[in-house]
């Protein structure tokens, strides 16, 4: 059996970034007082291996009287970031630059007076980071029908979660040009994502089962299954190595293996090994 991963693939830069942040800070810190606000990225086993080297979790209402707290990769409302500073606590600010970007694109069309409508989840916390720079004064659409279902604007600025697949994102801003006067559209959407996206469609037409490592609230790991099923239905998001079905691979040929933004390297490696096992 052939095994062939995707061209592009796991941890991206923002991802990367943060999680090098975080043991910077655990070198120059207690261990115990270095901990992150909500998840630092969207993987199990890679929060797992933070806590075990040190790097707690806390939420908003878990927060500690000192020590050193990681702003995740997804970002925070400034009301929360605020409220870390007032208790003189040290923050180190993860937020994924393209994140960063997204909140000023935000930011700037409210200023401009457009009335902004973000392609996305509304339950992400990227996007309820946003929405803390504008005071929650936007519409969220995850789909082409409740962009439909909005009312008609006279001028609508549009952001996209870093995340969502080019071609949704394109499609909702189509949505709203029907309807709307004048859109202006911001490109907010992770290189890296558009890559990943790009480079698991390729493979799904050159492999008979695929495999995406990622974890299952992960967003853009999602997407990526659902980008590769469009060509290859055998395609499964997996968590860890644990979760292959041997009984899976009879008489499979080529298998391919693609990876979430948040997954790192080990975790491919270790699909990989237990699938030469197989």
């Amino acid at each position: 059996m052939e095994i062939v991963l995707a061209e592009s693939l796991g941890f991206c830069m923002g991802v990367k970034r943060a999680v090098d942040l975080a043991y910077r800070a655990l070198e120059k810190s207690d261990p115990q007082q270095v901990v992150t606000l909500g998840p630092l990225i969207h993987n199990t086993q890679e929060i797992e291996r933070l806590t075990k080297d040190g790097i707690g979790v806390i939420d908003e209402n878990s927060i500690p009287e000192n020590g050193t707290v990681i702003i995740r990769a997804h970002g925070v409302a400034p009301q929360a970031y605020e409220a870390l500073k007032s208790r003189g606590l040290k923050i180190m600010d993860g937020t994924c630059p393209y994140v960063h970007y997204s909140q000023r694109k935000a930011m700037e069309l409210q200023q401009e007076g457009y009335t902004i409508v973000i392609a996305g989840d509304k339950d992400h916390p990227e996007i309820r980071g946003i929405l803390g720079f504008i005071d929650n004064q936007a519409y969220v659409v995850k789909t082409v029908a409740e962009a439909k279902a909005l009312a008609a604007f006279d001028r609508v600025g549009t952001i996209a979660q870093t995340t969502i697949s080019p071609q949704k994102y394109q499609a909702i801003v189509e949505a709203l040009r029907e309807e709307s006067k004048e859109v202006k559209v911001c490109e907010t959407i992770c290189d890296a994502t558009e890559e990943n996206q790009r480079a698991v469609r390729e493979l799904s037409l050159e492999v008979e089962m695929l495999y995406v490592i990622g974890g299952r609230h992960s967003a853009n790991s999602n997407k990526l299954v659902e980008t590769a099923r469009e060509n290859c239905p055998r395609a499964l998001l997996i968590e860890n190595a644990d979760e292959i079905n041997p009984e899976d691979l009879r008489g499979v040929k080529r298998v391919g293996i693609s990876a979430g933004a948040s997954t790192p390297d080990w975790m491919i490696q270790i699909v990989v090994e237990r699938l030469r096992e197989y």
